[in-house]
């Protein structure tokens, strides 16, 4: 525009506006005065945007920095959109992996354990699986003629609650519904509430530890466990293994040389030589060896064979035939009485060594504090002295709870429960009894009976 300009003519500053083809921003540029014309203004730079119908993103300051510093012939914006703001895509944070590789587990202190192959994920109702964060909107922009422009709205997260599984909290939390074994399958979270193995628990699954049921389609091989929250269900046999359940126990083959500890039911093909714990009943075909605890009654069916080891009930005994033709050493214990009888034996004998060695440590006191009258004591007698002052008072407040323990079994004694040992075939000789506080040996083979107390002893009655 200053090529224009004429000698002794009096030109003003013009001002001319640009609009990009998208309505993005527009430009200015205006001419140098010439011969004393009117420099260029912030109304007529206003005015020649308004021509152009421009109304939004009018950079005021930068138009009037412009004519302030007179940077004349110059491209300046004058105006510039607000561009939409895109709204972000929905995810999602799992708490948990996806993947389902068997590998030994390596402990917090950097031990694997290679009998742990992390293939039961336990997980409680209500725990978090994933978090979902929600996509947005986005916000609309507005082009410089005052026209929206449109935003592009996030994509939500792809999630599906899968079996066992809930959206809560408006779909921004996946939790576990139960309890259970939560696994990753087919593109989705699940929570199995029962846990099949289809084949036998050993080197190939390792040991398994579950919040709930637990199915074995085949047999638990020695050396692993088997732990369950609820029931376990074994289709083979268990051998020098340890079965774990808050429910009932089902061993459909049998146990050898096992260890069972039960808060239910257990039920067992055959148990040979093998340790069971249970709270309520024990049943099985045969039992041979081994140690057999149950908080209600031992059940030998079928054939119900009960031989060797020893079997302590509170409630009921039932079996064919008890003991064995080589007189099978075979102890027999029934109710609460019996167990009470057995621990105050116990306790007694405890009571005595600990009133023993209570004696012992009083002489070495009294030997040292006549030798600290006299002298005074090294180190290391002062220091056999300190503790055994401290030992002694410690078996005595043992014996003293031991002793009043014994009293309370004296006086639950006294109470006495009208129980029976039913043997619907054959008692052998080699055979203890224990019935309550009393005790018999059986010297004779006896058959079709029912074991009770009469008279103060216990008698065998014909069923």
């Amino acid at each position: 525009m200053s090529g224009n300009s004429y000698e002794g003519k009096v030109v003003n500053s013009v001002v001319e506006v640009s609009v990009a083809p998208n309505y993005t921003t527009a430009f200015m540029s205006f001419s140098k005065p010439e011969g004393g014309g009117q420099e260029m203004t912030y109304d007529k730079v206003l005015a020649a945007i308004n021509d152009k119908l421009i109304s939004h993103g009018i950079l005021e300051d930068e138009i009037r920095g412009a004519i302030d510093n007179r940077r004349y012939d110059e491209n300046i914006c004058v105006a510039r959109w607000t561009p939409p703001i895109d709204g972000s895509d929905g995810r999602v944070d799992y708490k948990f992996k996806m993947d389902s590789t068997k590998a030994p587990v390596m402990d917090e202190h950097g031990v694997v354990d290679f009998k742990n192959l992390g293939i039961v994920n336990n997980i409680t109702k209500g725990t978090t699986i994933a978090t979902i964060i929600l996509n947005t909107d986005g916000v609309p922009g507005m082009d410089i003629m005052g026209k929206p422009v449109a935003q592009k709205k996030g994509s939500p997260a792809k999630v599906k609650a899968g079996k066992g599984t809930s959206l809560i909290n408006d779909g921004t939390e996946l939790i576990a519904a139960i309890d259970g074994n939560l696994r990753f399958s087919k593109g989705e979270f699940v929570v199995e509430e029962d846990l099949v193995i289809n084949g036998d628990v050993d080197v190939s699954s390792g040991n398994i530890d579950f919040i709930g049921n637990v199915s074995i389609r085949g047999s638990v091989f020695e050396g692993y466990k088997v732990t369950s929250k609820k029931n376990i269900t074994i289709n083979g046999s268990v051998t020098g293994a340890e079965l774990d359940a808050d429910g009932d126990i089902t061993v459909r083959i049998g146990a050898n040389s096992s260890v069972i500890n039960c808060r239910g039911n257990v039920k067992l093909g055959f148990c040979e030589n093998s340790k069971v714990k249970c709270d309520n009943n024990v049943t099985s075909v045969s039992f041979v060896g081994g140690e057999v605890f149950a908080g209600k009654s031992i059940i030998a069916t079928g054939k119900g064979v009960m031989m060797g080891g020893k079997y302590t009930a509170l409630e009921n005994i039932e079996a064919t035939v008890i003991g064995s033709q080589s007189y099978a050493k075979t102890e027999i214990t029934l109710g609460n009485n019996a167990v009470l009888s057995q621990e105050k034996e116990s306790l007694m004998r405890s009571v005595a060594e600990m009133e023993d060695k209570c004696e012992q440590l009083g002489l070495i006191v009294k030997t040292l504090e006549e030798q600290s009258k006299k002298t005074k004591l090294s180190p290391d007698r002062a220091q056999l002295k300190m503790v055994s002052v401290r030992n002694r008072l410690q078996l005595q407040q043992e014996i003293k709870r031991s002793k009043s323990r014994i009293s309370e079994i004296e006086v639950a004694l006294e109470l006495c429960q009208n129980l029976s040992v039913s043997v619907k075939g054959t008692i052998y000789p080699g055979v203890t009894l224990r019935i309550n506080a009393f005790s018999h040996k059986v010297n004779n083979i006896n058959s079709r009976c029912r074991a009770t107390i009469m008279d103060g002893d216990i008698a065998f009655m014909p069923l």
